[in-house]
């Protein structure tokens, strides 16, 4: 039987940033069995694409040459063309398991936590997309790579919510390490004269969460599974999470939101706001 080869798609600029993505997504194509690609946009005129050619095909060449050293017997590729890095990126996860950036490479604000390409990436691609916050931690061979934290997901019931799940839990079991399952609950708006049951939305809230993740923990019995349901808002407890987290799963959009939107706005504020990895999962 044939097994289809999806490749581990990461993009570069030449940054330190795009470098530490680098190493990320080599990782993630090893520990799933995938080749790597590794991609670079060409932003010149055409005029001048000739000229410019070369040095940027040596920069996808030495990127190839580094990610082999990390990770030796990797199976890696480059491509290198004229146009928009993220139209670039977004086209190649028609064809890959996932696609790996860097949250912020050349250019752009620096009080910015999200650059322009990563968040066109997180919203269009037709993939998962794993983007690293402050890549260039890891842009040297000598910074090691997090291993032992949990990873963190978001379930709001959603289909997005169980898209992130199936993702959150075969990080987990590839890694060996546990996983934080989240649940956010709001008290609804106040009738006059009616009390609200907090313990009784609190106990419905657990109740839930434990059903949605009652198939996953069958199929991943090693994967350790801690819960955590708390009143407010999904994005703080997120991000209150996050700060210990290997790294961050959410779906692409949850409950609410307006139809036609790519992002919702849970993913959004995560991507903008937590420091760890955050992983966007999309339903094919």
């Amino acid at each position: 039987m044939n097994v289809i080869r999806r490749p581990v798609v990461v993009g570069i600029d030449g940054s330190p940033a795009a470098f530490g993505a680098v190493r990320w997504a080599a990782d993630e194509a090893l520990r799933h069995g995938q080749p790597l690609r590794i991609v670079h946009a060409l932003e010149v005129p055409v005029v001048q694409e000739e000229e410019a050619f070369p040095d940027e095909q040596r920069l996808v060449l030495d990127a190839a040459a580094e990610a082999r050293n990390w990770q030796p017997g990797l199976d890696v590729t480059t491509a290198t063309s004229h146009g928009s890095p993220g139209s670039m990126l977004v086209e190649q996860s028609r064809h890959a398991s996932l696609v790996v950036v860097g949250s912020r490479g050349r250019g752009g604000f620096r009080a910015l936590l999200l650059g322009s390409v990563s968040l066109q990436v997180a919203a269009h691609a037709h993939c998962p997309v794993l983007v690293v916050h402050h890549a260039e931690r890891w842009a040297g061979p000598e910074a090691q790579l997090p291993r032992h934290q949990p990873i963190v997901v978001g379930a709001d019931g959603s289909a997005g919510g169980e898209a992130a799940l199936e993702l959150a839990f075969t990080e987990a079991a590839s890694r060996g390490v546990g996983l934080t399952a989240t649940r956010a609950w709001l008290e609804p708006a106040h009738r006059w004269g009616r009390r609200t049951d907090t313990d009784r939305l609190a106990e419905t809230a657990r109740r839930e969460l434990a059903a949605d993740l009652e198939p996953w923990l069958a199929k991943f019995p090693a994967v350790e599974v801690r819960q955590r349901v708390m009143r407010g808002g999904t994005v703080p407890l997120l991000l209150d999470e996050a700060r210990e987290a290997l790294m961050v799963v959410v779906g692409a959009r949850g409950h609410g939101g307006f139809d036609g939107l790519n992002l919702g706005s849970v993913p959004l504020q995560v991507l903008e706001h937590a420091d760890a990895p955050v992983l966007i999962a999309h339903r094919s």
